[in-house]
């Protein structure tokens, strides 16, 4: 199998795990976010960990132990990473679900786009796509399909009418509560460590597992409010963009050195700075919390645990397909793809639109997505 064969099959794969993230945890409530978000980082470190064992080199001589480098690009992406959970953190609590996830994937795909394809003007080793404009057209297209999510709204029972009801019928019934039925249908950032599932302690105290939380918006304070929830959007969307523009000095500089190296040597060095931030943010949001007299509420492991090692596989396929692929090209239509996937989960699974507007909604999204991806593709 051809390398650029692999690079598309690295793509799928990483599409369909991003997309999937939010699955294992599902039915479970994850309180604040600050403790599941630090249990993800151990499941990651630990696929780092496992990786690094399953591929170090036991007959190197002296301290060399090749599967354990660490370089410092690595660890600022994984900084990167945890700047970004904290920035859409901040962005939903004061500007809200889905105007955040609009506006994030403007800076979040557009900086993105402009690296890829004028990143050699800044000094970036990349290579543009051989149709920027082409590229440029799928990007607005899943930037777009963004938009018909903000329409979705609480479903309750008795709004589902016959036809909805028919679309469904073919899966299992199971009692929901009519709050519970909020279409997610938006899927945890493919970066993201449980940074916007975070919510406000009303709707989080509940020990018992739940279903998929709801994201209440808060009250804006007028335009000052607005103007500073657009402005964490947007630099959460950045951050998200430049969570994975290390590798390419990275690369060039191990080019430069005669080294003989693989894009997988870089996770281990993200596992790493991810931890070590993500443990940071940790220990400062208990602080704060202890300040404020809340108490730090614990997530479930397992799942967390699960969703961590998940990421790691997408990471890992993402970084590969980084590797052999223009970067504008392989990141666009990851961000895009796990989108669409996520979409097909919240409508054939957890049956979260089952009302005919809700529907049409996310079936508009989907299908802007599909042409976003189609057209990225094709820029190749």
């Amino acid at each position: 199998m051809g390398t650029h064969t692999l690079g598309w099959v690295a793509i799928v794969v990483a599409t369909f795990s991003y997309g999937s993230l939010f699955v294992p945890v599902k039915n479970y409530d994850i309180h604040d976010g600050i403790v599941y978000q630090w249990f993800q980082c151990c499941g990651i470190l630990l696929a780092g960990l496992l990786q690094a064992l399953w591929r170090n080199d036991w007959e190197a001589p002296g301290l060399s132990a090749p599967g354990f480098y660490v370089c410092r690009e690595g660890v600022l992406s994984g900084v990167f990473f945890q700047l970004a959970n904290v920035l859409a953190t901040q962005a939903v609590r004061t500007f809200g679900m889905s105007h955040y996830f609009t506006t994030q994937k403007v800076t979040n795909l557009g900086g993105a786009f402009v690296v890829g394809v004028f990143g050699r003007h800044f000094g970036l080793p990349v290579e543009p796509p051989s149709d920027p404009l082409l590229a440029l057209m799928g990007c607005l297209s899943v930037l777009l399909a963004m938009v018909p999510l903000g329409f979705t709204r609480v479903e309750d029972e008795d709004q589902i009418d016959e036809h909805s009801r028919s679309f469904v019928k073919f899966q299992e019934t199971r009692t929901i509560s009519p709050a519970d039925k909020k279409p997610h249908l938006i899927p945890p950032q493919h970066s993201d460590m449980g940074g916007y599932l975070m919510l406000d302690e009303a709707v989080s105290e509940p020990s018992t597992p739940a279903p998929t939380p709801v994201f209440p918006r808060r009250e804006q304070g007028g335009r000052g409010g607005w103007c500073k929830g657009l402005a964490w959007s947007l630099f959460a969307g950045l951050a998200f963009a430049f969570i994975y523009i290390p590798i390419l000095p990275w690369k060039h500089r191990m080019a430069l050195e005669n080294v003989e190296f693989s894009s997988f040597d870089y996770f281990l060095s993200i596992s790493v700075g991810l931890f070590i931030s993500s443990t940071a943010y940790m220990l400062l949001g208990g602080a704060m919390k202890k300040y404020q007299g809340k108490k730090l509420m614990k997530s479930v492991l397992r799942p967390a645990l699960i969703t961590g090692v998940l990421w790691s596989v997408a990471s890992m396929a993402q970084l590969y397909s980084l590797a052999v692929m223009p970067y504008a090209v392989a990141y666009c239509l990851v961000c895009g793809g796990e989108v669409g996937v996520s979409l097909l989960w919240g409508i054939f699974v957890f049956k979260e639109a089952a009302t005919v507007h809700n529907l049409t909604c996310t079936m508009l999204a989907f299908l802007g997505v599909l042409i976003g991806v189609g057209l990225v593709a094709a820029s190749k």
